[in-house]
């Protein structure tokens, strides 16, 4: 071809590529299956790390999608926060992704700062100023909340005015922030009853507009709000527990941000009778201003869910969930039966126990009669008096009937019928056999439930993460809560959701999944200057045990001669804890030794303070030299008494140049792990 027609024909591909190239290139490109690895083959949770090796440390927030980039937004634990014990807020942390997988440090969108209670970050973008409005949940603020915004979705992020939410709400903790399609926003919160409130926002998303709604649900929080398919889905932690390591995931739907919104009725008519399944409290539509008078009716406890006890609940005097009088009848496999009276307000502010004369049985009916007389209470069980309660603070002087029964994992159920009111006077107040239904009842509604137990941790967020192709993936996320005041080391369970073709959302699998992302593109680490040996990031979990006579050991087999510029482990500090008291972190420093076989090359101390309480890498420097294929030990250490030393590890060999040993007396021998590594790296020049 001559060099007129190869230039021709050059020209016309050229013309070609640009005409159909970059609509279709850059889209074929802009696309990546990720793994999410929660688990590590034999069930054990994992610790995802970040492009520089650090433990991500942002809890109990959200993540979203901005542009083409993800980013997680939460708490930071690392600087030692200790929930109810103390000041110590470390701060608002963001951290950004192009595949879920590979997240980069971007550092504080709220600094640290002195918080008793600071949590919940949620950040949405405002189309129309192109600001970024992020809601924090604080329990020193007037407001109970506090609004920021950016014109980045990493900050830095200023302070706006009080949001100013109607009292009526009383939200007070766990937030969600959601946009409609039409570009209406709304705030989704828990308030003081533990129930969920969704308030619309105005344009700006930052202060209240004035219409809410306020769930029927009860012992609730962690909202999450999203959309699909034209309904509006609420998910929430179900039943509320601070740092549980394993509570439950429940949604609702409606077909508007403010409802009514629907779930699981919790009351149902079976052979003639109500049967309670979970639900918390249902109250008589009528008898706000009933005083004295006798609440009977025949009940059957039905077994709890885990068939060890058999338990019914019943209220008076109460107009607001779970403010009032609640009486509980318990049976058990093994003893006698008992009745608890409780003065509830929100919690048991006072209450008695009374043991029964007869067995009370799963399944077996019994006539209940309850006589309020002024501030005294007088319950009877088949005709005979057993037991008389004064309030003498005489609480409660009016107010309404119901049943309870619990909705945890120990689900409560019980059966009731022939339910009658009658005044002080002997007048019918109300007469039930619920023949007729549930008409003169306040249906309380369970959500339905999709794990038990969030897959080991608590729900924070249903993620929608909108793509080029396809609808949006709802990606569910929640906190593997450890349990402690401090949870710095609280891993995460994601999984997209998947939804039966009623629309429903199909149970947890509580397993590794995999999401297809468009937008996305495959991640990296950062790379290491001068890299000789790695144990790696992947697959590693955390134990803490350094300290007095216990000490860790790692081997290494240098790849090339040269000077150890640099040695980097993952360690964090840690402290023992008695239920939800301070914990206590080491008193002593780290010791890192580099061994060549019995002779020390190099040792130094890390003081306490300078090592986090989340799992990252401390960097080090021993400068001494190493020679190609030769084995070194690192050794770490410490003199402490309280508290201890912990580092992440692999039980699956992830590198083959040496393993891990663990000494109890001081580090005079060493019993070899085999299999097991430590999270370490070198660098040598």
């Amino acid at each position: 071809m001559s060099i007129r027609g190869r230039f021709t024909a050059l020209l016309l591909a050229v013309l070609i590529a640009v005409l159909a190239g970059p609509a279709l290139a850059p889209a074929a490109r802009a696309a990546v299956d990720t793994d999410l690895t929660n688990f590590d083959p034999a069930g054990n949770q994992v610790v995802r790390f970040d492009t520089d090796g650090n433990a991500v440390d942002a809890h109990d927030g959200a993540i979203t999608r901005f542009g083409d980039t993800y980013y997680l937004y939460g708490t930071s634990y690392d600087c030692g926060y200790q929930w109810q014990n103390n000041t110590t807020f470390c701060g608002f942390k963001v951290y950004s992704s192009p595949d879920l997988a590979h997240w980069t440090d971007q550092g504080y969108v709220v600094p640290p700062r002195d918080c008793r209670y600071c949590f919940r970050p949620h950040v949405v973008h405002d189309a129309a100023t192109h600001r970024y409005v992020m809601w924090v949940n604080d329990q020193d603020a007037a407001d109970k909340f506090r609004v920021y915004t950016s014109t980045r979705p990493t900050g830095p992020f200023t302070e706006q005015p009080v949001p100013d939410l109607p009292d009526q709400t009383h939200c007070t903790a766990d937030l969600d922030v959601f946009v409609d399609a039409d570009g209406a926003g709304y705030l989704v919160c828990s308030n003081a009853g533990w129930h969920i409130a969704v308030i619309k926002l105005t344009s700006d998303y930052l202060r209240a507009a004035g219409p809410y709604d306020i769930t029927g649900v009860t012992r609730v929080e962690a909202p999450s709000l999203f959309k699909r398919n034209g309904v509006y889905y609420l998910t929430m932690s179900d039943p509320n527990c601070g740092y549980c390591t394993g509570t439950g995931t429940s949604y609702l739907t409606a077909s508007s941000p403010l409802g009514p919104w629907h779930g699981r009725d919790a009351w149902t008519a079976e052979d003639g009778a109500l049967v309670a399944r979970g639900g918390l409290y249902g109250l008589s539509q009528e008898g706000e201003d009933w005083t004295d008078y006798t609440f009977s009716f025949d009940v059957a406890p039905l077994p709890t869910a885990t068939g060890t006890a058999a338990q019914a609940g019943f209220a008076l005097r109460m107009n607001t969930d779970d403010h009032g009088y609640l009486f509980l009848l318990n049976g058990s496999a093994s003893g006698k039966g008992t009745l608890s009276v409780l003065r509830r307000a929100g919690a048991t502010t006072a209450s008695h126990v009374v043991p029964l004369a007869e067995p009370i049985v799963a399944g077996e009916w019994h006539h209940v009669s309850v006589t309020a007389a002024g501030s005294t209470f007088t319950t009877a069980i088949d005709g005979v008096q057993v037991d008389t309660y004064t309030d003498t603070d005489a609480t409660y002087p009016a107010g309404k009937v119901g049943f309870r029964e619990w909705n945890g994992a120990d689900l409560e159920s019980a059966r009731f019928d022939n339910v009658q009111v009658t005044s002080s006077s002997g007048a019918t107040l109300l007469s039930d056999d619920f023949s007729g239904g549930f008409s003169r009842w306040v249906v309380p509604t369970s959500g339905v439930k999709i794990s038990d137990d969030s897959c080991g941790g608590q729900p924070a967020q249903v993620a929608t993460l909108p793509q080029r192709r396809g609808g949006p993936k709802y990606l569910y996320f929640s906190d593997l809560w450890d349990f402690h005041t401090n949870e710095a080391l609280a891993n995460f369970y994601w999984q997209p959701l998947s939804f039966a073709s009623d629309g429903s959302i199909q149970p947890l699998t509580c397993a590794n999944t995999r999401i297809h992302l468009d937008p996305g593109h495959p991640g990296r680490q950062r790379p290491i200057p001068g890299l000789d040996q790695t144990s790696g990031v992947a697959g590693f979990r955390t134990a803490c045990d350094i300290a007095g006579d216990e000490r860790r050991e790692q081997t290494f087999t240098a790849g090339r001669n040269g000077r150890l510029t640099s040695l980097a482990v993952t360690a964090f500090k840690d402290g023992t804890e008695e239920g939800r008291v301070l914990r206590t972190p080491p008193s002593d420093p780290l010791t890192v030794e580099l061994r060549d076989g019995p002779r020390t090359l190099w040792s130094t101390t890390v003081p306490a303070d300078t090592i986090g309480w989340s799992a990252r890498d401390v960097v080090l420097h021993p400068r001494v030299r190493v020679t190609r294929g030769h084995r070194y030990a690192l050794v770490l250490g410490s003199a402490t008494a309280v508290g201890c030393y912990g580092f992440a590890f692999d039980d699956r060999d992830p590198y083959p140049g040496g393993t891990s040993a663990v000494s109890t007396d001081a580090g005079v021998s060493f019993t070899p792990e085999p299999g097991r590594d430590l999270k370490f790296h070198t660098e040598v020049s």
